[in-house]
C-alpha cells in the first residue's frame, strides 16, 4: 500500500525519513508512557561516549523501523492489513527493551528472556495490548506475527532475523548520520524494489548485486567504526558489569512484573546508581562506584587484542561461565581481582550489529534466463557475503586504570596461546 494511501491520523517529523505517518492504533500506543520512555533510552547505549552527536534515543528508531518496514512490505506486495500488522510488529519489537537498550538485551538474553518473549509479554499484559483490544485488533494474531513473522505472499517474514532487514537499514543510516561518519549511505529503496518472495525465499535480482553488497559493506563499516569501536565497547562493557553486579536490584524481571519493567529508562538507572541507599548491598555499591566512573567518562582501557580462529575457544567464551573463567585466568596470572578484567568478542548480543549477524542461507539471487527464472545462493554470487562466514574474531581484553601493563602482559600471553594445538585440552 503506497505511503500516500496509508490511513494516517498524525505525522511526526523525522530527520532521516521526513514526515512519518501514524495510524490510529499506532498513535494510541505511541501516546502511552511505556512508549514515551523511549525518549530517555539511548541507543546504542555507549556510542554517545565517543561520538558526541550520537546522543540518540529509541523514539527515533521506533518511527524509523516502522517506516522502513512499511516501504519494504509495500515493495513485496503487501496489502493494507499485512502492512499494518508488520508496522505493529516493528513497534512491539522496539518496545521490548529496557534502559541501556543493547546492553540490557544481552543481560536479559543470558537469563533466558529474549526480545520476542518481551514483545509477547507487552502484548499480553501491558496497556499497549489493551489498545489492540480497544481498537479491534486481535492480540492472538499479533502474538503469532511476533512469534512466526509477518504473513506475506505465502511466507512468514521475520522482522528480527530477515537478512534484508528494515530495522538494520534504519539503524545504520540513523547511527551513521548522528555519529557523523559517512559509512551508511544506502540506496535502500533500490534494494527493496529489487527484492521478491520466490520459492518461499527472499530473492534479490542479480542485477542489484552492487546495491546488496553496498548494504553489507555499510554494516561492516559501521561495525568497525562505531559498534565495535574500542571506547564504545569499553563504555558498554562497564554497563554490562553494572548489570551483572546489581541488575536484580535495578530492575524487576519482566516475567515478574512487565509493567514495572516498562516504567524504567536510562534516567531511572542513573538515579539509583548515583544515589544508592545507605544500606546498599555490596553488589549495588560496586555498581554505583563503576557507574560514577562511567558518568565521568573514566572508562576502562583496552590492554590486549588478537584475532582468534580457534572454534572451541570462540564457543567457550559465548557462555557466561566460559567468559568468566577466561577473565579469571587472565586476572590470576596478572595478580589482580577478576572484577578488573573484561573480555569482549564481536558477536555478542550487546554489539548492535556485526557482520554475519543475519543468516544468509535462505536468501537467494534470481535472474530471468531463456528457460525461465534461475536462482543462486547468495554466497555463490557475492564474495562479500561469503567473507562473513569466516571463523576468525577479534578478541579484546580490557582492564580498569592502573592495571593496564599487568593485564597486557598476561592477556597477550593468554591470547597468543589459544591457536596453539591442544591449548584448550
Amino acid at each position: 500500500m503506497p505511503l500516500t494511501d496509508f490511513p494516517k491520523v498524525t505525522e511526526i517529523k523525522d530527520p532521516l525519513h521526513g514526515y512519518v505517518a501514524l495510524s490510529e492504533i499506532e498513535k494510541a500506543i505511541t501516546d502511552l508512557r511505556l512508549t514515551q520512555r523511549l525518549r530517555t533510552i539511548r541507543s546504542p547505549a555507549g556510542v554517545y561516549m565517543v561520538f558526541s552527536g550520537a546522543d540518540t534515543s529509541l523514539m527515533g528508531k521506533i518511527l524509523g523501523f516502522m517506516h522502513t518496514t512499511h516501504i519494504f512490505m509495500d515493495y513485496l506486495g503487501g496489502d493494507k492489513e499485512e502492512i499494518q500488522r508488520a508496522r505493529l510488529a516493528a513497534m512491539f519489537l522496539t518496545l521490548s527493551t529496557g534502559p541501556w537498550e543493547n546492553v540490557i538485551n544481552e543481560y536479559l538474553a543470558v537469563r533466558g528472556i529474549n526480545r520476542k518473549q518481551l514483545a509477547e509479554l507487552i502484548i499480553k499484559k501491558s496497556p499497549a495490548g489493551d489498545k489492540l483490544d480497544d481498537l479491534g485488533y486481535s492480540r492472538d494474531e499479533m502474538l503469532g506475527t511476533i512469534e512466526r513473522g509477518v504473513p506475506i505472499k505465502g511466507v512468514r517474514f521475520d522482522l528480527e532475523t530477515a537478512p534484508i532487514n528494515p530495522e538494520l537499514i534504519d539503524r545504520l543510516e540513523r547511527d551513521s548520520y548522528f555519529s557523523g561518519v559517512e559509512y551508511a549511505q544506502l540506496e535502500f529503496r533500490r534494494l527493496f524494489s529489487s527484492t521478491r518472495i520466490a520459492k518461499n525465499k527472499v530473492a534479490v535480482e542479480r542485477g542489484a548485486l552492487f546495491t546488496f553488497e553496498s548494504y553489507l559493506s555499510a554494516g561492516a563499516n559501521m561495525f568497525d567504526a562505531v559498534y565495535y569501536h574500542k571506547s564504545v565497547r569499553a563504555a558498554e562493557l562497564m554497563l554490562l558489569r553494572i548489570l551483572d553486579e546489581a541488575g536484580a536490584e535495578l530492575a524487576p524481571s519482566p516475567r515478574d512484573d512487565i509493567n514495572a519493567f516498562l516504567n524504567l529508562d536510562d534516567i531511572s538507572f542513573m538515579d539509583q546508581l548515583l544515589n544508592p541507599p545507605d544500606d546498599a548491598s555490596e553488589g549495588m555499591q560496586s555498581a554505583s562506584n563503576l557507574f560514577t566512573d562511567f558518568s565521568s567518562r573514566y572508562l576502562i582501557k583496552m590492554a590486549s587484542e588478537r584475532a582468534i580462529s580457534d572454534v572451541a575457544f570462540l564457543g567457550r567464551i559465548t557462555t557466561p561461565d566460559g567468559l568468566y573463567k577466561v577473565e579469571k585466568e587472565i586476572a590470576e596470572d596478572a595478580g589482580i581481582d577478576p572484577s578488573n578484567v573484561f573480555v569482549d568478542y564481536p558477536d555478542r548480543r550487546s554489539v548492535s550489529f556485526y557482520p554475519g549477524k543475519f543468516d544468509m542461507e535462505d536468501l537467494v539471487f534470481f535472474e530471468r534466463g531463456s528457460k525461465g527464472y534461475e536462482f543462486w545462493h547468495v554466497e555463490d554470487v557475492s564474495l562479500l557475503a561469503r567473507s562473513f562466514e569466516r571463523k576468525i574474531k577479534l578478541i579484546r581484553v580490557y582492564t580498569t586504570r592502573g592495571y593496564r601493563s599487568k593485564v597486557k602482559k598476561s592477556a597477550d600471553a593468554f591470547l597468543e596461546s589459544i591457536d596453539a594445538p591442544g591449548s584448550l585440552d
